[in-house]
C-alpha cells in the first residue's frame, strides 16, 4: 500500500517542483531583461539630456545675438558712413543690407563698392527680388507678419548667416561672422563629460568634439538642430550598455533561489513519506492486531451461542449474563469490521441472494441489544426478494445504520426498518425518531472522524467512521446512500440498482 502511493506522490511533488521551477525561472529571466533594458534606457537618456543640453546652448547663443542686433538696429544710424564704421568695428558682423520698398539702399550700387559688398550684392540679390524668401522661414502665423528673424544660404562655400530686423518700412539685415560665430560656440561650450563625447558636425565637417577619442565608444543618441542651422547635427558617443554582468548575476541569483526551493521541496517531500510511513504502519499494525481479534472474538461469540442453548431451558442470571456476553461480542465484531474496512477494502464479491432473509437476520441480531435499551425495532419486509450485490457489504451499510440508531435516537424508542423494492432500484431504509440531523451535517458525517456535536453525542462512545465505511462500500457497489429529514427522526436509506446482464452480474 506504501509501495503504490510513493510514485504518486512523487510524481506530484515533481510536477510542483516543476510548475515552482518554471514560475520562477521564468519571471526571473523576465525581471533579468527588465533590469537589462532599464539600465539601456537610462543611458539613452543620459545621451538625450546631454545633446539637449547642447542644442539649448546653441538656441542661447543666437538669441544673444539676435537681442544683440536688434537693439543696435533700433539706435544705429543709417547714413553710408556710419554703417561702413559698424560693420568695419563690430566683429560679430561680417557685412550689412538694407532693403526698403523691396529696393536695396545699402550698399548702394551708385558708389563704389568693395569686393566683398559686391559678393554680398550677388548672393542676396534673390532676397532683392523676392524679400518674402527672407521673411518665410520666420513666419509662424501667415496672418502676422514677423518683425525680425534669422535666415541662412549655402550657395557659397562659408555659408551666409543673415539676421534681419524690420525698422519701419525698412529691413536692415546683418551678415553675421561664420567664423567668429564657430569660435563663440567651441570657446564658450562647456560641453566635457567624463565617460562620453559630444560631437557636433555641419554635413559631416566636424565642428565641434568634446574629446579627441570616440573608438572605444559607440553612437547613443544623435539630432539635427532647428532653422536656422538644419545642417548641423549634434551626436553623443558613449559607452556600450554592459548587461553581461545582469544576466551574470541574474542567472546565479535565481540559481540560487532554486537550490534553495529544491531543498525545501526535498525536505518536504520526505518529511512526507515519513509521515505516511508511519501512519502505514500505523495503520497496518490496527488492521494486524484487528485481524487478530477477530477470530479468538468469533469463538467467544460462538461458545457464547452454545451456552445459551443449554441454557434456555433455565431462567437464570447466567443466561442474562450470557445474552451480555453474545450481545457485547458482536458489537465488539462490527467495530473491528469497521477498522479492517477503513484500513483496506476487500475485494467485490457479487452473488445474488435473498435481500429480505438477510435483512431479518441483521434485525433478529440487534434485536437484543435494542430490547435492552426499550427501542421497538419495527420491520417491513416483503417477502422473498432477491438482490445481485455483495452480501457482506450491504450486511455491514445496513448494520451500521442500526448502530448509529441505537447509539444515538435511543430517547426516540423506536427504530423502522423497511425493504421496498422498485422497478430500477431496491430502497432499504432505517428510520429513527430521535432528534434528527441538520441539513448542514449531512454531507460533513461522511468525513472520516467526524462526529456531530451536541448533547446527545456526548458521552456515546464511537469511532467517526461507520458513515464514512458505509458510504465508500456503498459507491463501489454503485449504490446511494440518501438521508431525509423526518420529524421527528431522519432516516438513511440505501438504494440499490438492479444490475444487467451488461454490467457483468451474469443474470
Amino acid at each position: 500500500m506504501t509501495t503504490s502511493k510513493a510514485p504518486k506522490s512523487y510524481a506530484f511533488f515533481l510536477i510542483i517542483g516543476l510548475i515552482i521551477f518554471g514560475l520562477v525561472g521564468y519571471l526571473g529571466f523576465r525581471t533579468i531583461e527588465h533590469q537589462a533594458l532599464l539600465k539601456h534606457y537610462q543611458i539613452e537618456e543620459i545621451a538625450q539630456s546631454r545633446i539637449n543640453e547642447a542644442d539649448k546652448f546653441i538656441k542661447n547663443l543666437l538669441n544673444q545675438k539676435a537681442t544683440r542686433l536688434d537693439a543696435i538696429a533700433n539706435f544705429l544710424q543709417l547714413d553710408d558712413y556710419s554703417l561702413k564704421q559698424f560693420t568695419d568695428n563690430d566683429t560679430d558682423v561680417d557685412n550689412l543690407f538694407i532693403l526698403q520698398n523691396n529696393q536695396l539702399t545699402y550698399p548702394n550700387q551708385q558708389t563704389d563698392l568693395s569686393q566683398k559688398q559686391q559678393q554680398l550684392i550677388a548672393t542676396i540679390t534673390p532676397l532683392i527680388n523676392d524679400p518674402n524668401s527672407l521673411y518665410a522661414p520666420s513666419i509662424t502665423n501667415e496672418n502676422i507678419r514677423p518683425h525680425s528673424g534669422w535666415y541662412i544660404n549655402y550657395s557659397n562655400q562659408t555659408p551666409l548667416l543673415i539676421y534681419w530686423s524690420n525698422k519701419d518700412s525698412l529691413t536692415i539685415g546683418f551678415c553675421i561672422s561664420y567664423v567668429n560665430f564657430l569660435a563663440d560656440v567651441i570657446n564658450n561650450a562647456n560641453l566635457s563629460y567624463d565617460n562620453g563625447s559630444l560631437k557636433i558636425t555641419e554635413n559631416d565637417r566636424l565642428l565641434y568634439q568634446s574629446t579627441t577619442d570616440i573608438n572605444n565608444l559607440h553612437l547613443l543618441a544623435n539630432k539635427n538642430l532647428a532653422y536656422p542651422l538644419t545642417n548641423w547635427q549634434i551626436s553623443y558617443y558613449g559607452e556600450p550598455t554592459h548587461t553581461l554582468a545582469i544576466y551574470l548575476w541574474g542567472i546565479v541569483i535565481i540559481l540560487l533561489l532554486l537550490i534553495a526551493i529544491g531543498l525545501i521541496l526535498y525536505n518536504l517531500y520526505r518529511e512526507y513519506m515519513r509521515t505516511t510511513r508511519q501512519a502505514m504502519q500505523q495503520v497496518n499494525f490496527v488492521s494486524q492486531v484487528s485481524h487478530e481479534l477477530k477470530t479468538p472474538l468469533t469463538n467467544i461469540t460462538l461458545y457464547a451461542e452454545l451456552l445459551k442453548e443449554e441454557q434456555e431451558a433455565e431462567n437464570t442470571d447466567q443466561q442474562a449474563y450470557t445474552e451480555v456476553i453474545i450481545n457485547e461480542s458482536q458489537r465488539l465484531s462490527r467495530l473491528i469490521q469497521n477498522i479492517l474496512s477503513f484500513t483496506k477494502t476487500p475485494k467485490i464479491h457479487l452473488t445474488t441472494f435473498n435481500l429480505s432473509e438477510t435483512l431479518i437476520q441483521i434485525a433478529h441480531t440487534f434485536s437484543p441489544s435494542f430490547k435492552s435499551k426499550g427501542i421497538n425495532l419495527v420491520l417491513t419486509i416483503p417477502d422473498n426478494i432477491k438482490v445481485t450485490s455483495d452480501i457482506d457489504r450491504v450486511t455491514q451499510i445496513i448494520c451500521n445504520f442500526l448502530s448509529n440508531s441505537e447509539k444515538y435516537a435511543a430517547q426516540g424508542k423506536q427504530v423502522d426498518l423497511s425493504l421496498m423494492p422498485h422497478t430500477n432500484y431496491i430502497d432499504i431504509q432505517v428510520r429513527d425518531y430521535g432528534n434528527g440531523i441538520a441539513n448542514k451535517e449531512h454531507k460533513l458525517i461522511f468525513t472520516p472522524f467526524y462526529r456531530i456535536k451536541s448533547t446527545i453525542t456526548e458521552g456515546v462512545s464511537g469511532t467517526g467512521i461507520g458513515l464514512t465505511i458505509a458510504k465508500q462500500l456503498a459507491t463501489s457497489l454503485q449504490a446511494e446512500i440518501l438521508i431525509t429529514n423526518t420529524n421527528p427522526g431522519v432516516c438513511f436509506t440505501l438504494r440499490l440498482w438492479q444490475l444487467t446482464d451488461s454490467q457483468g452480474t451474469g443474470n
